[in-house]
């Protein structure tokens, strides 16, 4: 008996342990993400595009978003981010340190930590995790994918572009922006298709059943009523989903190569230009910059969004 209640004890300190080890690695996942918001914010993040005298100073608009009320009070918007999420990042170290301390008295408690239970309880937390941890290294690279994108942009107004120039640039990502979005769009609704209709079933939807027909006493006209109902609804959805492709798809090739093409044309219209209007050749190439960037950006949500759906099948 004795044996027993200590086998049960243990088990439950065990569970404990597992508790606080998985609340540990959560809380250090989520501090990643707002160590990045911070470098975001006070311009230490490293990049490819950084320049010594170009550090500019990107809030991500979560954070902004949590401040308006304080901005709306009178203090500054940059003072505003930065005292939050410093709050926040104590706030999770307090929680950390907090949550090691209890695990120590646990561990205390036992007369010997297993070493192959430790591995086991790792190993499941991790798996636990695993999604997190995605969501939240996809979180981090969209955060330098905006911070490069804010130094492109510095980098452009350094050009001292005129207001043709600054609008043709805006033009041409939003060109490519639209050409990628809608591939990958086209893309991902074939998926989701696929998704769908190998998890479709009428009969599981709250539409399957219909009151009315079921107040039917004779059952060969109720069933009469229910096929040609159910015919309908597969119909529809079949009609619906048609349409959802075909205009994906005349959307994609709409935005086909609109980026090259309208890089092509300014390319042939800028000889017909004053020398001073025309986009000099280091304006071309951080145009050219910003458009991969984008499609850098676009890929990764894209892949991220398979991923996830890969996970739901």
């Amino acid at each position: 008996m004795t044996a027993v209640a200590s086998s049960s004890d243990n088990l439950e300190k065990y569970r404990q342990i597992a508790i606080l080890i998985h609340r540990i690695k959560y809380i250090e996942i989520l501090y990643s993400v707002w160590k990045v918001y911070l470098q975001s914010g006070l311009g230490q993040l490293k990049s490819d595009f950084s320049r010594n005298e170009l550090r500019p100073h990107v809030w991500v608009k979560s954070v902004q978003s949590m401040v308006k009320m304080a901005v709306r009070s009178g203090l500054e918007k940059h003072d505003a981010c930065l005292t939050y999420v410093k709050n926040r990042l104590v706030q999770l170290d307090k929680s950390k340190q907090e949550c090691h301390a209890d695990l120590q008295v646990q561990l205390n408690h036992l007369s010997h930590y297993s070493t192959i239970i430790q591995p086991a309880i790792d190993t499941f937390i991790e798996e636990n995790l695993l999604s997190l941890r995605k969501k939240i290294q996809h979180k981090i690279q969209l955060v330098y994918f905006d911070y490069e994108e804010e130094i492109i942009k510095h980098e452009y107004l350094k050009q001292n572009p005129n207001d043709a120039q600054i609008k043709l640039a805006e033009e041409l990502c939003t060109a490519k922006q639209q050409e990628i979005l809608s591939k990958y769009t086209s893309e991902l609704l074939d998926k989701q298709l696929i998704h769908y209709n190998d998890s479709y079933n009428l009969e599981r939807l709250p539409i399957a059943r219909v009151p009315l027909f079921d107040s039917i006493g004779n059952a060969n006209v109720q069933q009469q009523f229910y096929s040609h109902y159910k015919q309908i609804i597969e119909q529809t959805k079949e009609d619906m989903l048609n349409l959802y492709t075909q205009s994906a798809r005349t959307q994609k090739i709409r935005y086909q190569n609109g980026y090259n093409d309208k890089m092509k044309k300014i390319r042939e219209e800028q000889y017909l230009l004053p020398d001073e209007q025309k986009l000099t050749t280091k304006m071309i190439e951080i145009i050219e910059q910003h458009a991969r960037l984008i499609e850098k950006r676009l890929k990764s949500i894209h892949y991220f969004k398979l991923e996830k759906l890969s996970i739901q099948s």
